[in-house]
């Protein structure tokens, strides 16, 4: 049963994809006060009568007939790829005030185009992916750059972006690369591919291959004049080193962010500037509150609500879908440098149908990559039943 907390929600929030990541972003927005979950939509009938039984929602099994007969505010899309940018046009010509959805955005470059200009054209703020870059934290360490406490930026170093997911884990360091070097335009790419594929299975794959799969290594050039180097996977280092004139800030993946500065010709340890403990350390499906759910990542209730402070004060979006289709097209950059012959590529690249297919799961989804069986085991530990509830 929904909880029994007095609200009066300001947003109507509709769900399009009932699966696990939907789940817990449903109930990230069910935790904000200004938002309610009215309306969820998913194709596989055993996770929609469960997740309508858990949100006390509406139930359909196709988002047009949906956007046909609910009113709704925000669009929380919990989708594979492969019909995410199509959703996110169509709930922007249905007239949303704000539409949250997860990475990667897209398959290709030609649908993030499309996806960005449906938001942009309608003013609609589209928050894009469970992403460090929506934590307040990464701000306060973007203003201490910004105000020159570790100098004039020198280079930005990427390290262990995404394993073998590039356009889909890896996207979160580079909308973090993006940030430190502000959010300017990318004057050129070098890259590297690895040839280990994001689905073990497929084994080894070829530098032609559409396969989202590991980059060795890259070169971002920004117009601004700033470089940034993306490492392969480093076991003593993970996380986003911006490297400045009088010191140095390392955001590493655990949360933990530390700056050094020049003293003399050595560098010294002057602080750390928001060490604290991460919820997404915490294993999940074994931690819940007093309502039955499973306790929810920081970062991902921080994503949620920034989406939701866009909509209601017009507040900038942290991480926008604008970001995550530049994340997007350094990743195809870097696999282009690699297909002719580790050159230079320019940027913006002129081919738009160029594309990256992610994981099975990420692509398709749980319920059609693995199971239906699969995609309910998944979703059913995110809530249990809470002993003397009714």
């Amino acid at each position: 049963m929904r909880s029994t907390r007095p609200k009066n929600a300001k947003y109507r929030v509709a769900v399009i994809g009932c699966g696990s990541h939907g789940t817990r972003l449903a109930r990230a927005f069910d935790l904000n006060p200004l938002t309610e979950v009215v309306a969820g939509v998913n194709r596989g009938q055993d996770g929609l009568d469960l997740f309508c039984k858990r949100f006390n929602a509406r139930g359909y099994n196709d988002y047009r007939e949906m956007l046909k007969k609910e009113r709704f505010d925000i669009a929380l899309l919990g989708l594979p790829v492969n019909v995410n940018a199509e959703v996110v046009v169509a709930c922007a010509e249905y007239g949303v005030k704000g539409i949250f959805s997860e990475k990667p955005i897209a398959l290709s470059l030609a649908e993030a185009d499309a996806a960005v200009e449906a938001c942009a054209k309608r003013g609609i703020p589209w928050g894009a992916g469970d992403m460090f870059r929506n934590d307040p934290e990464i701000w306060t360490a973007k203003r201490l750059v910004d105000s020159g406490d570790i100098g004039e930026i020198e280079s930005i170093n990427v390290y262990g972006a995404g394993g073998n997911q590039m356009s889909g884990q890896g996207c979160r360091q580079m909308s973090e690369l993006l940030l430190f070097a502000g959010d300017g335009p990318v004057d050129w790419v070098l890259g590297e591919t690895g040839g280990d594929p994001a689905d073990r299975e497929l084994g080894r794959v070829d530098e032609w291959s559409d396969n989202d799969q590991d980059i060795v290594w890259g070169i971002v050039r920004f117009k601004n004049g700033i470089t940034a180097h993306v490492h392969k996977n480093v076991g003593s280092k993970s996380g986003t080193e911006v490297i400045g004139s009088k010191g140095v800030l390392y955001i590493g993946q655990g949360r933990v962010g530390n700056v050094w500065h020049v003293d003399g010709k050595d560098l010294k340890f002057t602080g750390s500037l928001f060490p604290y403990p991460d919820t997404a350390d915490v294993a999940l499906g074994t931690n819940y509150d007093s309502e039955g759910w499973e306790i929810q990542r920081t970062r991902l209730v921080n994503s949620v609500n920034a989406l939701v402070d866009a909509v209601d004060t017009g507040a900038p979006v942290l991480c926008s879908g604008e970001t995550l289709r530049q994340s997007l097209e350094l990743v195809i950059a870097m696999r282009e440098s690699h297909r002719r012959g580790i050159v230079k590529v320019n940027m913006p690249l002129e081919d738009r149908s160029l594309k990256v297919i992610p994981s099975a799961r990420r692509h398709v989804g749980r319920r059609i990559s693995e199971s239906n069986e699969a995609f309910m085991k998944h979703i059913k530990p995110h809530k249990r039943e809470v002993v003397g509830s009714k």
